[in-house]
């Protein structure tokens, strides 16, 4: 093939050196040992094969390259380098016979995926004789024959090659009748590459993590009242870790006297003590003489091995269903693994028959199963959620793990479509929330960028993009064709990434376009403004101190804050108020209530003259006398508390703000009454101290009266009063895993 230039450009031996490293690539990352190779050229010079050693005469000009084994590194680099250009013509059937004859010979009886790939341009003339034969023992054999075609018609892609010589339009047919024959494939060549061109997955053999049983109920001591099927686990998803990498050692590169060099790393790891502290000497200690040691704040607890068993929790491998929650309960969020498939028992009817039925009663009730997972004896257990699936002639049980209550973190965050003041007020107009105009401008935006019409196929009818299967990681494909690179041309710099993953990570050119007056159009809307950084900012050191200064004014200015001094007086300024000349008793005035000295910063708000201040300080320290309760240790706050209650409650009463008052403390009595764990203590004291709610007859403002005040200490908390509000676990959730499908 090396000596055929084809129409379009190039030699045929190129496309099929291209297609040929690909597949080898993928072979010799995946490592397996069980995937072995063997490689064959015919139209060589020489002759190099089994068969033509037992029969001289026939089978010439066929070498084997490399025999049936494990492929490496060495196979890549020749077939990329050192592929031989023979000048003579063979014969691409006996070739294949004699690949059958070297698949026999290495797997014999053995079970074996077997396939044979022929890459031929078809110009040489093919000796057509024991046609039957061969064919018959490929069936027999159970082999995979394919043949990959330089320039072959192709009816499925509309490709057909004009000017095609007499001795190729034979070849071809005869290629095609031979693969009817034995059940294989032909491809021309160019559709493989195009198929090669896409990262290359290795299927993964499906091997079951957990076999064992599903139980609902206790099958032992009642066996008739609970349900034990036979089920196997088998991962459904699974992270795509890259190829790990291994430490390389450029001392035993550099050492040319080391026989069977394998430049691997290897760690080695010693203990050593300090026995004297005055003697600067460490010993060596064994591992096994060394006992584990857990750290309890700044000191080491030892535990010796007696011991350890104390932290073992006795478990026994098991699938058992404790529960089983409704379909819109159940929070997607949860999840927290991989996604694992529950199957029956292989070959066991019985087992596909109760696990269909339950598959069946969970998907008509829309139900979940909640269940504890134990995989191995002695292992944590853990939770895990079960969902039906079905979809003929598919069905099975997705597993998935899901949190204990320490694995649940739970954070409160302000709504985004209501705002509510300090005061309860809740404002339907603000900056802060969005407009019916807004709403509607996102909504469109939203749609717009809908990828499950985005692009078209080669008909031009518009179909998804990204679809996960289309996908792949750019991390494993980059690192696989780099090295890959590199282990072929080693002085060559490494490739660009392909532009076909690149454009993943990239939003789509005609979505851009296709949205770029709406988003002209928010940008006004919504009043968006590029917000500059900071920069660099210079902060005083304790060096500074002893770098100079240049001063420009006089002491006079200085002391007198740029105004002159007559005859020893302090002018006045413009304004006829006079300036304090160092101004170093100025100070801001408060305007927060703090933890430190809340009582203090309260004061000196109300004290303040200049600006009212205060609503904001009776709200704030609402907010301090909640804090205070809330995370106080036992009783450790509640003096603090209290002070700050009493404080606030004469403040209000004076300020008219008794109504804030009034219903901060019943929202105060709801918190001490439904903290976990109970605040009640505080309310006994309030109530010893007689605080209640502010009454007329105390302030005018108030609309609660002297009696209501007095029995609301004494009437005792209801959980009916709790304000209820909406519960993110109730809210409905979208179908779990509902893209699993196989489509």
């Amino acid at each position: 093939m090396w000596q055929v230039k084809r129409d379009e450009g190039g030699i045929a031996l190129d496309l099929a050196r291209k297609a040929l490293l690909a597949m080898l690539e993928a072979k010799v990352f995946a490592g397996l040992k069980s995937d072995v190779t063997g490689l064959l050229a015919f139209g060589t010079d020489e002759t190099d094969n089994q068969l033509n050693c037992q029969t001289p005469d026939e089978y010439q000009n066929i070498t084997t390259l490399y025999p049936i084994e494990q492929p490496q590194l060495p196979i890549l680099r020749t077939v990329n380098n050192d592929m031989p250009h023979g000048n003579v013509q063979a014969d691409a059937f006996d070739a294949i016979i004699v690949a059958l004859n070297m698949m026999e010979e290495y797997c014999k009886k053995l079970k074996f995926k077997k396939m044979i790939y022929l890459f031929t341009d078809g110009e040489s003339p093919i000796n057509q004789h024991d046609f039957e034969r061969v064919s018959s023992q490929i069936l027999d054999q159970n082999i995979e024959l394919n043949v990959l075609g330089v320039d072959f018609d192709d009816p499925d892609f509309g490709l057909r090659q004009e000017n095609k010589s007499e001795n190729k339009k034979k070849n071809e047919q005869f290629l095609r009748e031979l693969t009817d024959a034995c059940k294989g494939t032909i491809f021309s060549m160019e559709d493989v590459l195009e198929q090669l061109s896409k990262p290359i997955i290795r299927p993964v053999k499906p091997m079951p993590v957990y076999r064992g049983s599903l139980t609902l109920g206790d099958p032992q001591m009642h066996g008739s009242a609970s349900l034990l099927i036979d089920v196997e686990l088998i991962a459904r998803t699974m992270k795509a870790k890259p190829k790990s990498f291994k430490k390389y050692s450029a001392l035993a590169e550099a050492a040319n006297n080391i026989e069977n060099k394998t430049y691997e790393v290897s760690h080695s790891r010693t203990y050593s003590i300090t026995v004297d502290e005055n003697v600067n000497e460490k010993v060596d200690v064994p591992q096994d003489e060394l006992d584990k040691a857990y750290a309890l704040g700044k000191t080491f607890i030892p535990l010796p091995k007696q011991d350890e068993n104390i932290f073992s929790f006795e478990t026994t491998p098991c699938l058992s269903i404790i529960s089983f929650i409704r379909t819109e309960e159940f929070r997607r969020e949860l999840i927290l693994s991989n996604v694992f498939t529950v199957v029956p028992k292989k070959d066991d009817p019985v087992a596909a028959q109760r696990l269909s039925s339950f598959i069946h009663a969970l998907y008509e009730k829309d139900s979940y199963a909640i269940v504890r997972y134990v995989k191995k004896p002695l292992e944590p257990p853990k939770l895990g959620v079960l969902v039906p699936y079905i979809k003929p002639p598919k069905e099975c049980l997705y597993f998935a793990r899901i949190p204990f209550k320490e694995d649940y973190r739970r954070f409160t965050f302000p709504s985004l479509d209501r705002i509510v003041t300090k005061a309860g007020k809740e404002l339907d107009v603000h900056e802060y929330l969005p407009t019916d105009e807004m709403l509607d401008k996102m909504g469109k935006f939203i749609e717009n960028l809908d990828l499950m019409s985005a692009v078209t196929d080669g008909e031009g009818n518009p179909r998804e993009y990204l679809k996960v299967k289309e996908c792949f990681n750019p991390i494993n494909v980059m690192i696989k064709k780099a090295v890959s690179h590199k282990a072929l041309y080693p002085e060559e710099s490494l490739p660009q990434p392909d532009p076909t993953l690149k454009a993943q990570t990239r939003m789509l050119p005609s979505l851009v376009e296709k949205n770029k007056e709406l988003v002209d159009e928010m940008r006004t809307l919504f009043k968006i403004k590029e917000v500059k950084g900071k920069g660099k900012t210079t902060k005083r050191r304790f060096a500074d101190a002893n770098v100079g200064i240049e001063q420009n004014l006089s002491l006079d200015q200085l002391l007198n804050n740029g105004n002159t001094l007559d005859n020893g007086k302090k002018t006045k300024s413009e304004n006829g108020d006079r300036e304090d000349s160092l101004m170093l008793d100025k100070k801001d005035s408060v305007r927060e209530v703090g933890l430190t000295d809340p009582l203090g910063n309260f004061k000196e708000m109300i004290a303040n003259r200049e600006e009212d201040l205060v609503t904001q300080a009776v709200e704030q320290m609402c907010q301090v006398i909640e804090h205070f309760v809330k995370s106080s240790f036992g009783i450790s706050l509640y003096e603090k508390a209290l002070e700050c209650l009493k404080l606030l409650r004469e403040t209000c009463a004076k300020e008219n703000e008794s109504e804030i008052f009034n219903k901060f403390l019943k929202d105060l009595k709801t918190l001490v009454f439904t903290s976990n764990p109970s605040k009640t203590d505080f309310w006994e004291l309030l109530g010893s101290n007689k605080l209640t709610l502010i009454s007329n007859k105390e302030a005018d403002d108030s609309s609660t009266t002297e009696d209501e005040a007095e029995e609301f200490l004494k009437m005792k908390f209801e959980k009916k009063s709790i304000i209820e509000t909406a519960d993110e676990e109730q809210m409905p959730t979208d179908e779990l895993l509902n893209l699993m499908d196989d489509d």
